[in-house]
């Protein structure tokens, strides 16, 4: 039984802080992560970025604008049916502003009850309903826009600038003024609203903003060259649904490597990013750790018993890394180790 698996993992060789932070006592043992490494071949990936690798995998580009179409594709998940007008999410965040800046502090992670949302969505109804649009929201942390003729504009992810100042990552392009005029307002219009009272009462973000990012267009079709997609992502069950590929949760996938031979797996792991950019190097070491113990050991262990023929780690930096059997024999030809690597990105 032979398989091969591709492992999506961003931030996996940039830690939010100098390792060196770290007390010898407490520095974890990379025992596994170091042996994959040092055994792997090492080539360059053709993009580097996150969203660029994901979407580049499924045979998509960004538009004329640099935006990827993530909106349409978490749609079709969260609505359960496509869209054929341009899209757009306005996702609910909390927009912390003191004397010279502006910092998202939630987003994703507010923990919104469905009485919450319907309260917020129904205050900006009521004032956007005068241009022609409203906010949809099929799900608590996801909320969109559709059929709108504005939408020459540039945004920014907003799980690449969490804890971050959002002053140059706001909406740009043609029509980017306007959204980021929707943005001031919504701050005035739900400064006083019931639900964020009651929110900020419990010791909760209140859902002072929204963040417009991730606009396009549903792409005609996507090419997907694994047989099925591992992930605990809307977007990427997007990708899936439509390049036509099954998908699966995460915990499921050494099941599905046992059960079937000569198939070629993706797996999607997100969860190294937030860590990354809220700077947090404790917990990003912590889901290092976990990776290496729920993951890696076991890639390792069906790579030595021919369960698996070949792994590859893309880590959205630039850089590839595939193992196989017989590289993994390999002990007398050593490449750089996972901490070499890490240490070789943060002097970069």
């Amino acid at each position: 039984m032979q398989s091969k698996l591709t492992l999506l993992v961003p931030g996996l060789l940039q830690s939010p802080q100098s390792l060196q932070r770290v007390a010898a006592e407490d520095k974890p043992d990379f025992k596994l992560l170091n042996r994959f490494f040092s055994r792997a071949r090492q080539a360059q990936a053709p993009v580097s970025g996150f969203y660029h690798t994901l979407f580049h995998l499924f045979g998509i580009e960004a538009d004329e604008h640099g935006d990827h179409p993530v909106a349409a594709l978490t749609y079709q998940v969260d609505a359960g049916r496509q869209t054929d007008s341009w899209c757009l999410r306005c996702d609910p965040v909390c927009i912390h502003a003191d004397m010279d800046r502006a910092v998202l502090m939630g987003h994703g992670t507010l923990a919104l009850t469905a009485e919450e949302t319907e309260q917020l969505v129904m205050i900006i109804n009521a004032h956007v309903v005068q241009d022609g649009w409203q906010v949809e929201a099929h799900a608590r942390d996801r909320w969109y826009v559709k059929g709108l003729d504005r939408n020459k504009i540039r945004t920014t992810p907003p799980q690449s600038i969490v804890g971050q100042d959002i002053k140059n990552d706001l909406p740009k392009g043609q029509d980017g003024a306007y959204w980021c005029s929707i943005m001031n307002e919504c701050q005035m219009l739900l400064h006083e609203s019931p639900a964020n009272q009651q929110r900020q009462s419990r010791g909760l973000l209140p859902v002072n903003s929204l963040w417009f990012w991730g606009g396009g267009q549903l792409p005609a079709n996507a090419v997907c060259h694994y047989d099925k997609v591992f992930a605990d992502a809307p977007l990427v069950e997007g990708l899936a649904i439509l390049s036509d590929c099954g998908t699966g949760q995460l915990d499921a996938v050494g099941q599905a490597i046992q059960q079937h031979d000569r198939q070629h797996y993706l797996l999607v792991i997100d969860d190294l990013i937030s860590p990354q950019i809220s700077t947090d190097l404790f917990a990003w070491l912590d889901r290092v750790k976990e990776l290496q113990s729920s993951l890696i050991e076991k890639c390792i262990h069906m790579l030595k018993n021919k369960q698996l023929n070949e792994i590859n780690i893309l880590t959205c930096d630039g850089h590839s890394f595939q193992l196989t059997p017989v590289l993994l024999r390999h002990w007398w030809k050593r490449q750089a180790a996972f901490s070499t690597l890490i240490e070789q990105a943060q002097d970069r």
